[in-house]
């Protein structure tokens, strides 16, 4: 006999171990791509200031007559104001749109919900306790 054909190396054949108990209904779900509004909304305030930006440096060089002359980050600085707030608003207003657009676009489809229950596991040699036993456990099989 070779080293590893003694019985006692050999790997020990698992118990038989009870199944998991398993409970499966079907239900209807709804697939759709949704845009994240934070996301437009953010985006809509850069593309707002980018915006306010391009417009005060075209317009800096603008004769305003016998108006005094603001420095270029003043008119930054208030123009984005409104620039800012209009881009998100407008960003907003697209997630909007996009939002409808792909909802329209749902698929309604039949998923099947399985809720797994594992089964109670004992490890050889445990004792299971019933709540009749009023002290400690003696072994007999001494």
């Amino acid at each position: 006999m070779s080293d590893t054909d003694r019985p006692e190396d050999r790997p020990a054949v698992p118990a038989a171990t009870p199944a998991p108990s398993a409970v499966s209904s079907p239900d209807e779900v709804t697939i759709r791509r949704a845009p994240k509004f934070g996301v437009f909304i953010v985006g809509g305030a850069v593309l707002g200031f980018l915006a306010t930006l391009l417009v005060v440096t075209l317009t800096m060089d603008i004769d305003r007559g016998d108006q005094q002359d603001a420095d270029f980050g003043t008119l930054v600085g208030y123009f984005s104001l409104w620039g800012v707030t209009i881009g998100a608003f407008v960003g907003a207003v697209v997630a909007i749109v996009l939002d409808r657009v792909f909802a329209r676009r749902a698929a309604r489809l039949t998923a099947e919900r399985v809720e797994v229950e594992p089964a109670e596991e004992t490890v050889d040699g445990e004792v299971e306790e019933h709540g009749d036993a009023s002290g400690p456990v003696e072994r007999t099989d001494r």
